[in-house]
C-alpha cells in the first residue's frame, strides 16, 4: 500500500503512475475536485481531498474496507502536520521516503519511534544521484522514458508561461493552482543564448 502525499503536484504524480505499475494499492492525498478527479482518472484506489475529508478517517475506512492493515510506503513530498498525522497509519516495518517541504515545515520523526516500529527512513534527493551514483540516475531515466513511450506514464502541464511571465508560474505553484507540472517556454528561441 502506498500513501502519496501531495499527489496532484508534479512529483506526486509521478509516484502515483509509477505505483500503479508497480501492482501497489495508491492512495492519493490532494487538495480541490478537479486534482481529486484527475487522480480518479489514472485509477487511483483511494483519494482524500484535503478540503472536505479527514485524511486519517478516510483512509482508516479504505484500508478497513479493503481488508488492509495499513500502509506500506509513505512518499511525502510535503512534510508538516500532514506527514504527522498520516505516520500513525503505518504499518511496522514501514518504509518512508522523504521527497520535500512543501508545507514549509520539515517534520520530525522521533527516533523511538523508528526503532519500534522498524521503520526505515530514506532521503530522496533526486539531484545529488548526478553526483555519487549516477549510473542509477541514467538508468531510472531510461526506464521512465520507456514508460512514457508506452504510454504507461504521462506528465501533465496544467499552466504554460512564456519566459517573460515566469513570475505568474511560481504564483500558481505557490498558490497551489498547479495540477502536475507548470511550463515555462521561451518567447523568442532566437534571441537566447547560452550562457555556459
Amino acid at each position: 500500500v502506498l500513501l502519496v502525499l501531495g499527489a496532484a503536484g508534479g512529483v506526486g504524480l509521478a509516484a502515483v503512475q509509477i505505483g500503479k505499475i508497480c501492482g501497489a494499492v495508491v492512495i492519493a492525498v490532494a487538495r480541490g475536485d478537479e486534482k481529486v478527479q484527475l487522480l480518479k482518472s489514472l485509477g487511483v484506489d483511494h483519494v482524500v481531498d484535503l478540503m472536505n475529508q479527514d485524511v486519517t478517517a478516510s483512509i482508516k475506512e479504505f484500508l478497513k474496507s479493503r481488508n488492509l492493515k495499513g500502509v506500506d510506503v509513505l512518499y511525502d513530498p510535503v512534510g508538516g502536520n500532514l506527514a504527522k498525522e498520516t505516520r500513525k497509519l503505518l504499518n511496522w516495518g514501514a518504509q518512508i521516503l522523504v521527497i520535500g517541504f512543501d508545507s514549509g515545515e520539515i517534520p520530525v520523526i522521533p527516533a523511538n519511534i523508528i526503532l519500534v516500529k522498524n521503520w526505515i527512513v530514506h532521503g530522496f534527493y533526486w539531484g545529488s544521484y548526478r553526483i555519487h551514483q549516477p549510473a542509477v540516475l541514467e538508468d531510472s531515466v531510461r526506464e521512465l522514458i520507456s514508460w512514457m513511450e508506452k504510454g504507461l506514464i504521462t506528465v501533465h502541464f496544467s499552466h504554460t508561461y512564456s519566459l517573460s511571465k515566469a513570475n505568474l508560474a511560481f504564483s500558481a505553484i505557490k498558490d497551489r493552482k498547479a495540477i502536475g507540472k507548470v511550463m515555462i517556454v521561451f518567447d523568442d528561441l532566437g534571441t537566447v543564448r547560452s550562457k555556459l
